[in-house]
């Protein structure tokens, strides 16, 4: 069996990595992905995950974040370029990036999904509250012990309180009301969507609980 490992790269070395790429769609993510960190997160403090194989050849690539308080990792870009892609980097990825969160303690996992990237999430357990401000599908979940192995199990498992622990009123505020902003277009994607997710979608159970826990309680 391969062995896998990941390295960092820095602004530098990231652009020299994708520079390989041949394809226009690996170059266009890339080249955004680039644009996008350049303007939110300082490449000193954390730049790009790469998944590499023993020959040290650049695989897939993950843009994400701890937060200062060590609490939450966030994902924010994970790509396989496309000669790379239908060997199940992106997972190994994940798998060894959540490994390394789990080392430093952090208790949570949050990402938005675009609908391309449903399937691939899905299947792999993840579940989600609604879509942010743009339309993407937001996840926020605890990290269980087990690492990526652990979340099927973990979601079947656990009920809507013990996933949300705590963080109620920062998983509203990504998704409460962007539902009625979609666009036309956006809403016939959201609704194919849903049907897509079925159980994997819990909009409702969080309105629920939302309504149950601000409900005044009787003595």
């Amino acid at each position: 069996m391969p062995l896998y490992h990941i390295e960092s790269l820095g602004r530098d070395a990231y652009i020299t990595s994708i520079a390989k790429f041949q394809d226009r769609e690996s170059i266009r993510f890339a080249d955004q992905s680039l644009a996008w960190w350049d303007r939110h997160f300082s490449w000193n403090a954390q730049g790009c995950a790469v998944l590499c194989n023993e020959r040290n050849e650049h695989l897939c690539y993950l843009f994400s974040k701890i937060d200062r308080y060590g609490e939450y990792i966030t994902l924010y870009n994970l790509f396989t370029p496309l000669n790379s892609q239908r060997n199940g980097y992106a997972t190994h990825m994940l798998r060894l990036i959540l490994d390394q969160a789990l080392e430093k303690h952090v208790r949570r996992i949050t990402f938005s999904s675009v609908s391309a990237s449903l399937d691939f999430y899905q299947i792999l357990g993840f579940i989600y509250w609604g879509v942010n401000d743009i339309g993407d599908y937001y996840c926020n979940l605890p990290l269980p012990k087990s690492g990526l192995a652990g979340i099927i199990e973990m979601v079947q498992e656990s009920d809507i309180k013990t996933l949300i622990g705590s963080n109620l009123a920062k998983i509203n505020a990504k998704i409460d009301g962007n539902e009625r902003h979609l666009s036309p277009t956006q809403s016939l994607i959201h609704k194919a969507d849903i049907l897509k997710l079925g159980k994997s979608y819990v909009r409702g159970e969080l309105k629920i609980f939302k309504e149950l826990s601000q409900s005044p309680r009787i003595n």
